[in-house]
């Protein structure tokens, strides 16, 4: 059977091959290349969700694609392909460019085939996306499985998709916006890694199926989804249920989740993470039916704030050893605070103690960009990284890791620094779809930036983000976190992204 719907993966940048070399910057945190090959788990969901459903879906991660070669023709293979709909993710702001463009190519090699969008950003734009030409359809919210089987079911059965919640579309070029309907609280999905494995075997398409990007398999980490929304509101992040107008968190059910991560380990060697901080709802029952089912191998759990020895021992209860990220921003408590994580240092420091002491692995995040935030308070956190990367890795080494960065390269629609820039001490330089578009079109990341603060311009934040990410390199090297050709990879980013504000 033909795929029904065909889901495409944009790189960030569609006619640029040098994307690494001009934007080298803006990846180094999230392990993946500047064409932002990781495509969103909602792929995963809709696969599953259709095939319930009898509707074929086939995954191509168009970025992965044009990122392993220079002979890779996008036309020409979408020329080759006759789905009932083509759908392109614009989940995160950075594919405003590949997703229009990929948009553009799907329309002009198939004007009868309609193009479907969704995301969050394709969300937050929607009016301006329908606008577009290329764009038939675009599905709102942060679910959309039971939209797309009913958007699907209406063009085969030829009617006009009044009824499709979250929908904007078009009659007779007007734009028509149905109600935003459908955001459940009992998340009804699941993401079957055995399904994608058949799914690239099916196609006999490795690239095109991968989702952890073209470093696979030198790097590679399963993903799950333990909700969706966020009871967070931290200043730049528009996933939190404030930005999304969600009621409630959209949670999984706690047995069918823990089932879901055993399998995916049994299926493959590598890790699987859970972001989404499990203590915003009913923990003790996700931790108990893990414990249950004796996973093999560790999970890294996403906390917004440090964990204290009672949850860290249920944590610890489920076998393996404990893999805990947490991203304290800055040093500075009172930064911490602006940004929406309130916690003391003492706490951060007493919660990585608990970690590593019962064997566990913690990794710290520190933020370039918080309004307020100057040159020194960078460095400073730079220092104090290094403070606890070398006091904790004395007594156990290689088990805690940190990383900083900028926000690279934008803040998120939708967020509360988005939203209300000059109250939180923002400046924005792009507000529309366009508008980012042409900033990622930018050859010096310094102009990429969406965002400046009070304290610090475009320029500087990037400057400074340059110098502390080097040495952050040379910590991390020092402690035995970052070997071999790993050290050369990031030195290099840093060394292109230095070249080019330079020329």
């Amino acid at each position: 059977m033909a795929p029904h719907l065909i889901l495409l993966h944009p790189p960030s940048l569609f006619d640029s091959r040098e994307i690494g070399a001009r934007h080298s910057l803006a990846s180094a945190t999230v392990a993946t290349s500047p064409l932002f090959e990781y495509y969103p788990l909602g792929f995963l969901t809709l696969m599953e969700y259709l095939a319930r459903h009898n509707f074929e879906v086939r995954i191509i991660n168009v970025a992965v694609k044009v990122a392993k070669s220079r002979r890779f023709d996008p036309p020409r293979m979408i020329r080759k392909l006759r789905p009932l709909a083509f759908g392109i993710d614009l989940h995160w702001l950075v594919h405003a460019d590949g997703a229009l463009e990929l948009a553009r190519i799907c329309k002009e090699e198939h004007p009868d085939i309609p193009v479907l969008l969704g995301g969050l950003t394709a969300s937050y734009y929607h009016q301006e996306l329908i606008q577009s030409p290329h764009v038939d359809y675009i599905l709102r919210g942060d679910s959309t499985e039971q939209p797309v089987v009913d958007l699907l079911q209406a063009l085969e059965a030829g009617r006009e998709p009044t009824d499709v919640a979250n929908l904007t579309w078009k009659r007779d070029r007007e734009a028509v916006v149905n109600p935003l309907t459908y955001q459940p609280e009992l998340l009804d999905i699941r993401i079957d890694y055995r399904r994608l494995m058949k799914h690239m075997l099916r196609y006999r398409d490795l690239r095109g199926g991968l989702l952890t990007g073209y470093q696979w398999p030198a790097y590679a980490f399963n993903m799950t989804l333990f909700c969706r929304g966020c009871q967070m509101n931290c200043l730049t992040c528009g996933g939190s249920n404030w930005a999304l107008g969600r009621a409630r968190l959209g949670v999984r059910d706690p047995e069918l989740l823990a089932e879901e991560i055993v399998a995916t380990q049994q299926l493959s060697p590598h890790g699987v993470g859970i972001p989404g901080d499990i203590r915003q709802h009913e923990p003790d029952r996700l931790i108990e039916a893990l414990r249950r089912r004796q996973p093999t191998r560790p999970l890294s759990f996403e906390l917004y704030g440090p964990p204290g020895d009672e949850f860290l021992d249920k944590l610890a209860s489920i076998g393996p050893p404990l893999d805990v990220h947490l991203s304290p921003e800055s040093h500075d408590e009172e930064l911490r605070t602006r940004y929406g994580r309130c916690y003391s240092n003492e706490r951060l420091e007493a919660g990585l103690e608990g970690i590593l002491s019962r064997g566990g692995k913690a990794f710290l995040f520190f933020l370039i960009g918080i309004p307020g935030q100057t040159r020194v308070s960078v460095m400073e956190s730079v220092a104090y990284a290094e403070r606890l990367l070398e006091r904790f890795n004395e007594r156990y080494p290689g088990k805690l890791d940190a990383n900083m960065s900028p926000p690279l390269p934008f803040i998120d629609p939708g967020s509360l620094a988005f939203e209300h820039p000059e109250k939180y001490g923002y400046r924005l330089f792009a507000r529309t779809l366009a508008e980012h578009r042409s900033l990622m079109r930018q050859p010096d990341l310094r102009d990429v930036l969406n965002f400046e603060t009070a304290a610090m311009s475009r320029g500087q934040i990037i400057d400074v983000a340059m110098e502390a990410m080097d040495n952050m390199i040379d910590l991390r090297e020092r402690c035995g976190l970052l070997k071999g050709k790993w050290v050369n990879r990031e030195r290099e980013r840093v060394r292109e992204a230095r070249k080019r504000s330079a020329g």
